[in-house]
């Protein structure tokens, strides 16, 4: 069984989630906008559900 850890983040910061997901800012909010990922608050924070970001990048066609 993999620990949490082992998996990643549950979820990450938005000013450090374009280098965590590989998206530009830009396209974190406009998918978000789509309800394609999901972003939390946590007081004055935005943090991106790593889970939505996922499911987002594995239903993105291949190149």
């Amino acid at each position: 069984m993999l620990s949490p850890r082992a998996a990643g983040p549950l979820v990450v910061p938005l000013p450090q989630a374009p280098l965590v997901t590989g998206l530009s800012r830009t396209a974190i909010y406009r998918a978000a906008r789509k309800g394609q990922i999901k972003l939390l608050k946590n007081g004055r924070s935005t943090l991106v559900d790593m889970a939505s970001v996922r499911a987002f990048l594995d239903s993105l066609p291949t190149a």
